[in-house]
């Protein structure tokens, strides 16, 4: 039997919770992009992963002291640093 015959499969709809930790992945890699340029950009004694792991818990600590980020947001930056930088 050819494909042409076969009734087409609907495609399942993703959960609103896979839709929400999907949005809060590319969040979270947004940040961590724009963090890592400025890192790159600022830093004059080279780049290195403690000095990454260093602006990251600065900043993370000031998104949630400002309020800037939600607790999600923050939460999944941090769990992107762990994988990404160690």
């Amino acid at each position: 039997m050819s494909n042409a015959n076969k009734p087409a499969q609907a495609t399942p709809s993703p959960a609103p919770t896979d839709i929400e930790a999907l949005q809060l992945r590319v969040t979270s890699l947004e940040e961590f992009l724009a963090h890592m340029a400025t890192v790159i950009e600022c830093e004059r004694h080279g780049f290195s992963a403690d000095r990454m792991n260093a602006w990251l818990d600065t900043a993370t600590t000031r998104m949630q002291v400002t309020g800037s980020a939600s607790a999600e947001e923050v939460k999944a930056l941090r769990r992107l640093q762990r994988i990404v930088v160690g």
